[in-house]
């Protein structure tokens, strides 16, 4: 059985396909069903959230999903979620370690440091 139709019956609301080859076209395309029962998915528009952002808005999700593209291959992104009520997007999983390798090596050096002063103290 084709996923989507088995999405449609299981009443799942909306889904989202990323290709991040780029090998379909458009490589992110979001669906969802009109109304509960029906059984055909439609596409959901894609959107223009200020000068720079453009993606897909989730209703269930309440954000819109967009690709942010590596450089300087221009076929290789990755999916975020940008939040249109607050202008920005949210942090991602890579975004959350470089934060927490950060806190960990400054939280290394400010152990050294007191280290230091203690044995300055003696």
């Amino acid at each position: 059985m084709e996923k989507p139709k088995l999405y449609a019956r299981m009443g799942v609301p909306e889904f989202f396909r990323y290709d991040p080859e780029g090998k379909l076209t458009p490589a992110l395309a979001g669906f969802e069903l009109p109304r509960r029962g029906r059984r055909m998915y439609r596409p959901l528009p894609t959107e223009r959230f200020g000068e720079d952002v453009v993606g897909i808005r989730s209703n269930v999700l309440g954000v819109c999903l967009c690709v942010r593209r590596a450089e300087p291959e221009p076929m290789v992104g990755s999916v975020v979620c940008y939040d249109p009520a607050a202008s920005k997007f949210l942090p991602t999983l890579y975004d959350l370690d470089a934060k927490v390798e950060a806190s960990e090596a400054e939280v290394a050096a400010l152990k050294a440091q007191i280290e230091r002063m203690r044995r300055e103290r003696g």
